[in-house]
């Protein structure tokens, strides 16, 4: 029988890259009122405009509804990788219809999961007998 477990780095990390508020920053650097330069934060560090612009001033805008967006959808990406861990950790053990399993992943979860999912594993495999028939 193939077991349903993913490696446990899977489970770790979403998919998508974890949300950078540089990542949302645009630059606008001014000289006598007018824009002589505009440009995303990782095109050019704010130390680069300030040597190459001595006498201009430059505004910071960050793009607040983009960068919540961002880490909206990666911790949805985290909770549904905690989920599909779950649900395989069930299977890998035959108690994905046992009434108690949530209460015993509950107990393995706390007692494992700052070491991470490999520890939740061992935890859960420690005490699943317990709510077995």
């Amino acid at each position: 029988m193939v077991s349903p477990m993913k490696p446990f780095e899977y489970y770790s990390k979403p998919k998508i890259s974890y949300p950078n508020k540089i990542d949302y920053i645009t630059f606008y650097v001014y000289d006598k009122g007018e824009c002589i330069y505009s440009g995303p934060s990782w095109e050019l560090e704010k130390e680069e405009l300030e040597r190459k612009y001595p006498t201009a001033v430059i505004q910071e805008i960050l793009d607040e509804e983009g960068y919540k967006e961002h880490k909206e959808i990666y911790r949805q990406a985290e909770q549904n990788l905690y989920q599909e861990f779950q649900t395989d950790l069930f299977s890998e053990f035959g108690v994905s219809n046992v009434p108690k399993r949530f209460k015993c992943f509950d107990i393995a979860w706390e007692k494992g999961h700052a070491n991470g999912y490999s520890e939740v594993y061992n935890e859960f495999a420690d005490i699943v007998d317990l709510i077995r028939d």
